[in-house]
């Protein structure tokens, strides 16, 4: 007599658990952006990657809007009086085009969020901060990725196991911030509880510096190969634990994490 569990079929696998994901609870980070430009009273305002053009719109001051391919459903210009868009990469607009002549002055505040890959953050960060003055403010977007699955390179949502936030694409630029506090001490390094992904706040900035460029090919080296683990993860996120954005915002603090 055969026995009759050899034809049953093989149980399905349970699917494996999502990995561990991190909780940030602020502010949007359009909100938190708007509040630094009124706190600031920031005379103008610098954005690479802008897309639709949610967040240019909340700019109040004149505002210099940089991306390869807009897809603006809005009105960017809300109440600033002066808006220049450049359809170009962030590359070639740090080639072709001094942003200090077209404010007619120094960058004050400049919101980085391109393309979310290491290297191309790192270039938006050492080429702003070359337009910038000690009093001026960088924010990075996406730095605080809140699992290790949104850090890849290349976003392959399918392949994702937290299928809730499959949708979220930080890539690799979390680097950008270890390169900074190795090779940056002089810079004050701010990270910001704010939804989806988090904000680095960088100040203290010194226009006259070439470490990032000077070392770029050996910074690469070094980071491009390096992925989180779970403890590094855990590292990362213990070295730049966020703190609540209206800490910042809120009464006169601003002036704690940048000069006026």
């Amino acid at each position: 007599m055969s026995d009759p569990s050899a034809d049953a079929p093989a149980p399905i696998p349970a699917a494996a658990p999502p990995p561990p994901r991190k909780a940030l609870i602020g502010p949007t980070y359009r909100q938190f952006i708007s509040e630094v430009l009124t706190k600031k009273a920031a005379r103008n305002y610098l954005e690479v990657g802008v897309r639709a053009g949610e967040t240019v719109a909340v700019a109040p001051c004149p505002t210099i809007g940089v991306d390869p391919n807009f897809v603006i459903d809005r009105n960017p210009v809300g109440s600033k009086r002066v808006l220049h868009l450049y359809q170009m990469t962030s590359d070639e607009f740090f080639r072709d085009h001094d942003p200090r002549a077209i404010f007619g002055g120094t960058v004050d505040v400049a919101f980085l969020d391109g393309l979310h890959v290491f290297e191309y953050l790192l270039r938006d960060f050492l080429n702003t901060e070359r337009f910038c003055d000690r009093n001026s403010l960088i924010l990075l977007d996406d730095c605080l990725p809140v699992n290790i699955e949104m850090t890849e390179r290349e976003h392959r949502r399918e392949l994702r196991q937290d299928k809730a936030i499959a949708g979220w694409w930080t890539g690799d630029v979390w680097k950008v911030v270890s390169v900074l506090r190795e090779l940056r001490p002089d810079l004050r390094i701010t990270p910001v509880d704010v939804r989806p992904t988090g904000s680095i706040m960088v100040s203290n900035l010194d226009p006259s510096s070439t470490v990032l460029y000077d070392r770029y090919f050996e910074i690469l080296d070094k980071y491009l190969p390096l992925q989180l683990t779970p403890e590094l993860f855990e590292a990362y996120w213990k070295t730049n634990r966020p703190i609540q954005a209206d800490a910042i915002t809120g009464y006169f603090n601003l002036s704690l994490f940048a000069r006026p």
